[in-house]
């Protein structure tokens, strides 16, 4: 398997996103087995926190702007390959712009995630001073098909929307889902992901390309089911 999480395609890339039904995950999902020999990856339990401002400015951006909008959140990884037992988290500033995608990310320790929030690092400069709070926490299975450095798919099931305070998001314990509880809501689509660095993709692959269908975002459909978020009379996107 090639390692994934903090290669090229991670920090700067083009991505496109299709919603799928069941039937149409399967399918999809055989075919990208096939790309990887016959091998089924295995699962990855992922529970991801968004932070905002006061007033909620950077979720109004992802639903108005999705393709000029900026993501705060941390990833937590079950289970989490090189952690060597400790308890870590990716503090995460993802930027979408122009068809691109950039991300800023760093490893902390679980006991260290509330510091880091609060006064920013110097590798995520952008978090710094404060202001920020968690707002709501998205739990998902994943799944990574990834053949070459240069392009990946990530097909992610089981996504719950769920209310976060900051006593839980910011605990130097783990946050897994057990602690979060049941979901306010749970989609029962596959959002299907393919990353890429300009490459060219197989050519099934790249029909898959959804043009100018709506973008599916997670924190934008969760603010919408947790706290019924809508930015000046602006659904949430639907794929």
């Amino acid at each position: 398997m090639l390692s994934f999480a903090e290669g090229e395609v991670t920090k700067l890339r083009r991505e496109f996103k299709r919603v799928l039904d069941g039937p149409e995950a399967a399918a999809v999902c055989a075919r990208l087995s096939q790309e990887l020999g016959g091998c089924l990856p295995p699962p990855t339990r992922i529970v991801s926190v968004y932070f905002d401002k006061q007033g909620y400015p950077l979720a109004e951006r992802a639903m108005l702007t999705p393709d000029n909008c900026l993501k705060v959140r941390t990833k937590e990884y079950s289970p989490d390959v090189g952690a060597g037992g400790r308890e870590r988290v990716v503090l995460e500033v993802k930027r979408e712009r122009g068809g691109l995608t950039q991300k800023r990310r760093v490893w902390v320790p679980r006991a260290e995630l509330g510091r880091a929030i609060r006064g920013g690092v110097s590798l995520l400069p952008l978090i710094a001073g404060g202001s920020l709070t968690p707002v709501l926490a998205v739990t998902y299975r994943r799944h990574v098909y990834q053949v070459s450095q240069s392009w990946r798919v990530t097909v992610d099931r089981n996504i719950g929307f769920h209310e976060v305070s900051p006593e839980l998001a910011l605990s130097p314990t783990a946050l897994t889902v057990e602690r979060l509880g049941l979901p306010v809501w749970e989609d029962s689509r596959v959002v299907l992901e393919v990353k890429h660095l300009g490459a060219e993709l197989p050519e099934w692959l790249a029909a898959l390309n959804p043009g100018g269908a709506p973008a599916y975002s997670k924190f934008a459909e969760g603010m919408a089911r947790v706290h019924a978020f809508a930015a000046a009379g602006v659904g949430v996107a639907r794929g």
